[in-house]
């Protein structure tokens, strides 16, 4: 059975999967980055959330004084929230940084120019606007 690695920051959406997916994929999850850069070579398929806004400081990824600089006139504070509100973005970058190409879903309402780019920059994603199991495994299969 292949097995769909959730990657997130509380355990919803791994309740969701193991409900409604586990059908059709064994279901392990990650709630950092290191653990889903651990847990990614058994993976077939990625299931991300894109905020992280229950995650701690220190599991975050990415330069928040680095980022504050270059996107929010030094405001270090708005950087970290920016980190957790795009920590699921950042995450994938560093999974096909590291090599992973598995196809990835998130459940957002992406703009259909920010999908374009997340695939130039990923490749392989997908996007569906809330948990609907159909369209989760729908949009899987079609990046397969």
């Amino acid at each position: 059975m292949p097995v769909l690695l959730v990657i997130e920051d509380g355990p919803e959406y791994e309740e969701f999967a193991r409900l409604f997916l586990a059908e059709r994929y064994a279901i392990v999850a990650a709630r950092s980055a290191a653990a889903a850069l651990a847990r990614a070579p058994e993976a077939d398929a990625l299931l991300i959330d894109l905020r992280f806004e229950r995650a701690r400081p220190e599991d975050l990824i990415g330069d928040a004084e680095d980022a504050a600089r270059r996107l929010f006139a030094g405001d270090v504070e708005r950087a970290r929230r920016w980190l957790k509100e795009q920590q699921g973005t950042l995450i994938l970058g560093a999974l096909r940084e590291a090599g992973h190409a598995q196809p990835a879903v998130f459940v957002h309402d992406f703009a259909p120019r920010r999908l374009e780019n997340l695939n130039k920059l990923y490749g392989r994603v997908g996007a569906v606007p809330g948990f609907d199991a159909r369209s989760i495994l729908a949009t899987l299969e079609a990046l397969a």
